[in-house]
Protein backbone atom coordinates (compact mmCIF):
# COMPACT_ATOMS: atom_id res chain seq x y z
CA UNK A 1 0.00 0.00 0.00
CA UNK A 2 1.39 3.12 -0.65
CA UNK A 3 1.33 6.42 1.03
CA UNK A 4 -0.90 9.17 -0.01
CA UNK A 5 0.51 12.95 0.08
CA UNK A 6 -2.53 14.89 0.21
CA UNK A 7 -0.54 18.01 -0.54
CA UNK A 8 1.29 16.37 -3.53
CA UNK A 9 -2.21 15.41 -4.54
CA UNK A 10 -3.41 18.89 -4.75
CA UNK A 11 -0.68 19.82 -6.69
CA UNK A 12 -0.33 17.06 -8.78
CA UNK A 13 -4.22 17.66 -10.06
CA UNK A 14 -3.22 21.17 -10.94
CA UNK A 15 -0.97 19.68 -14.00
CA UNK A 16 -2.76 19.97 -17.10
CA UNK A 17 -3.89 15.52 -18.00
CA UNK A 18 -1.71 15.98 -21.18
CA UNK A 19 1.52 16.90 -19.04
CA UNK A 20 0.94 14.20 -16.28
CA UNK A 21 -0.27 12.05 -19.18
CA UNK A 22 4.13 11.68 -19.88
CA UNK A 23 5.52 11.45 -16.70
CA UNK A 24 7.15 8.00 -16.13
CA UNK A 25 6.88 5.80 -13.60
CA UNK A 26 10.25 6.47 -12.25
CA UNK A 27 9.83 10.11 -12.83
CA UNK A 28 6.35 9.62 -10.31
CA UNK A 29 8.84 7.77 -7.36
CA UNK A 30 11.13 10.38 -7.93
CA UNK A 31 8.66 13.30 -7.76
CA UNK A 32 6.96 11.03 -4.56
CA UNK A 33 9.97 10.78 -2.96
CA UNK A 34 10.81 14.21 -2.39
CA UNK A 35 7.15 15.29 -1.38
CA UNK A 36 7.83 12.34 1.12
CA UNK A 37 10.74 14.10 2.65
CA UNK A 38 9.20 17.20 3.28
CA UNK A 39 7.43 17.65 6.75
CA UNK A 40 4.55 19.01 6.57
CA UNK A 41 3.90 19.13 9.75
CA UNK A 42 1.50 21.68 11.82
CA UNK A 43 3.60 24.53 14.02
CA UNK A 44 2.67 25.18 17.39
CA UNK A 45 1.88 28.97 17.08
CA UNK A 46 -0.34 29.10 13.55
CA UNK A 47 -1.86 32.47 13.23
CA UNK A 48 -3.45 33.37 10.02
CA UNK A 49 -5.19 36.40 9.89
CA UNK A 50 -7.56 38.39 6.47
CA UNK A 51 -7.73 42.06 7.14
CA UNK A 52 -10.84 43.75 5.20
CA UNK A 53 -9.49 46.35 3.49
CA UNK A 54 -11.85 47.70 0.88
CA UNK A 55 -9.74 47.42 -2.72
CA UNK A 56 -7.09 45.89 -1.10
CA UNK A 57 -6.10 41.98 -0.55
CA UNK A 58 -4.08 41.66 2.76
CA UNK A 59 -3.39 38.93 4.92
CA UNK A 60 -1.06 38.26 7.94
CA UNK A 61 0.62 35.12 9.10
CA UNK A 62 2.39 33.98 11.95
CA UNK A 63 4.44 31.21 12.61
CA UNK A 64 6.61 29.43 15.24
CA UNK A 65 7.95 26.42 16.35
CA UNK A 66 11.54 24.31 15.80
CA UNK A 67 13.44 24.88 13.21
CA UNK A 68 13.82 21.67 11.22
CA UNK A 69 15.00 22.83 8.11
CA UNK A 70 18.27 22.08 6.32
CA UNK A 71 20.98 23.97 6.60
CA UNK A 72 21.31 24.32 2.71
CA UNK A 73 18.01 25.62 2.60
CA UNK A 74 18.07 27.69 5.33
CA UNK A 75 21.28 29.60 3.48
CA UNK A 76 19.38 29.56 0.41
CA UNK A 77 16.54 31.29 1.58
CA UNK A 78 18.96 33.69 3.47
CA UNK A 79 20.09 35.36 0.00
CA UNK A 80 16.10 34.71 -1.39
CA UNK A 81 14.08 35.98 1.72
CA UNK A 82 16.94 38.73 3.24
CA UNK A 83 15.92 40.26 6.57
CA UNK A 84 15.50 43.23 5.87
CA UNK A 85 13.53 44.60 2.42
CA UNK A 86 11.95 48.44 1.76
CA UNK A 87 8.87 46.87 2.96
CA UNK A 88 9.65 45.46 6.16
CA UNK A 89 11.29 48.93 6.84
CA UNK A 90 8.39 50.58 5.90
CA UNK A 91 5.89 47.90 7.64
CA UNK A 92 7.92 48.19 10.64
CA UNK A 93 8.11 51.46 10.88
CA UNK A 94 4.42 52.14 11.02
CA UNK A 95 4.13 49.56 13.51
CA UNK A 96 6.19 51.47 15.50
CA UNK A 97 4.70 54.35 15.35
CA UNK A 98 1.19 52.95 15.80
CA UNK A 99 2.22 51.13 18.61
CA UNK A 100 4.52 54.44 20.11
CA UNK A 101 1.10 56.37 19.76
CA UNK A 102 -1.36 54.30 21.08
CA UNK A 103 1.30 53.44 24.30
CA UNK A 104 1.49 56.61 24.93
CA UNK A 105 -2.25 57.70 24.58
CA UNK A 106 -2.85 54.71 26.68
CA UNK A 107 -0.70 55.22 29.66
CA UNK A 108 -1.36 59.32 29.35
CA UNK A 109 -4.96 58.42 30.12
CA UNK A 110 -4.40 55.98 32.56
CA UNK A 111 -1.94 58.38 34.15
CA UNK A 112 -4.57 61.40 34.04
CA UNK A 113 -6.81 58.59 35.83
CA UNK A 114 -4.70 57.47 38.59
CA UNK A 115 -3.74 60.88 39.88
CA UNK A 116 -6.77 62.88 38.98
CA UNK A 117 -8.13 65.21 41.80
CA UNK A 118 -11.41 66.54 42.19
CA UNK A 119 -11.05 70.02 41.50
CA UNK A 120 -15.05 70.97 41.55
CA UNK A 121 -15.85 72.78 44.68
CA UNK A 122 -18.15 71.23 47.46
CA UNK A 123 -19.11 72.82 50.93
CA UNK A 124 -16.94 71.67 53.98
CA UNK A 125 -17.17 73.37 57.54
CA UNK A 126 -14.47 75.51 58.85
CA UNK A 127 -13.95 74.74 62.52
CA UNK A 128 -11.59 78.02 63.49
CA UNK A 129 -14.76 79.87 62.99
CA UNK A 130 -16.58 79.76 65.64
CA UNK A 131 -19.68 82.35 66.15
CA UNK A 132 -22.16 83.66 62.85
CA UNK A 133 -20.12 86.98 62.97
CA UNK A 134 -16.92 86.12 61.96
CA UNK A 135 -18.02 83.43 59.43
CA UNK A 136 -20.40 85.81 57.52
CA UNK A 137 -17.86 88.57 58.04
CA UNK A 138 -15.48 86.09 55.63
CA UNK A 139 -18.80 85.50 52.78
CA UNK A 140 -19.29 82.07 54.56
CA UNK A 141 -22.56 80.98 55.86
CA UNK A 142 -23.77 79.99 59.20
CA UNK A 143 -25.59 76.76 59.24
CA UNK A 144 -26.60 74.29 62.04
CA UNK A 145 -23.83 76.35 64.81
CA UNK A 146 -21.07 75.67 61.89
CA UNK A 147 -19.45 77.79 59.30
CA UNK A 148 -20.13 76.55 56.39
CA UNK A 149 -17.74 77.28 53.26
CA UNK A 150 -19.64 76.47 49.89
CA UNK A 151 -16.65 76.64 47.33
CA UNK A 152 -13.86 74.79 48.73
CA UNK A 153 -11.06 73.34 46.59
CA UNK A 154 -9.78 70.11 47.65
CA UNK A 155 -6.45 71.55 46.56
CA UNK A 156 -6.20 74.07 49.65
Amino acid sequence: MEHVDPVFDQLFAKIPPEITDTFTEEQLKAIKKVFGSRNWGRHPLDLRVSVPIPGLRFYLVLLAGSERALKQRLQYEKTVYPLWTAGKIVFLTGFLIILLASSFTTFSFLFSLLTSVPTSPYPTSIPWLHNKFECEHTGRTWRDGDCWDSEHNPMF
